[in-house]
């Protein structure tokens, strides 16, 4: 394992730059949205369920060196209430992503309600996990 602890810097609403598209056959819609940046608007993990929302984490890598421009592979995953693609019938608990990323730097991540049939009451855990190991947790209650 490369990664000694995740920090978490900061959580809540959040505003992206322009976002690219990459298609992702496992994700529920079909794609997933890359910013280059991230700003956060107000801190709190109790959210308000509308379209268009963003909601998600920042933190800070820190590996067991101190070397920059180290990767590491690790897992950014959400739990959430079960969604339903209305297009395609296809179902899931949990949006995942494989992450390749430096140690030492700043990460986020985050999830932005773009249908209707995404906004699920409950809660919503966002874990970062290397090799099988959560290394940070942070829970939002979508309302």
């Amino acid at each position: 394992m490369k990664i000694k602890q995740i920090k978490l810097l900061n959580f809540g609403l959040l505003i992206a730059d322009e976002e690219q598209v990459e298609l992702k056959e496992d994700s529920l819609t079909g794609y997933m949205l890359y910013p280059t940046e991230i700003q956060f608007i107000k801190i709190t993990d109790r959210v308000e369920g509308v379209v268009g929302l963003r909601f998600g984490i920042e933190y800070y890598i820190e590996g067991y060196s101190n070397q920059k421009y180290e990767d590491v592979i690790f897992y950014s995953r959400i739990f959430h209430p079960i969604l339903t693609n209305p297009k395609t019938g296809k179902s899931s608990r949990l949006t995942q992503e494989r992450k390749l990323n430096y140690l030492n730097e700043i990460n986020f991540d985050y999830f932005c309600f773009e249908n209707e049939w995404e906004i699920q009451k409950g809660c919503w855990t966002f874990q970062i996990v290397e090799n099988e190991v959560i290394k940070l947790e942070k829970s939002f209650e979508i309302l």
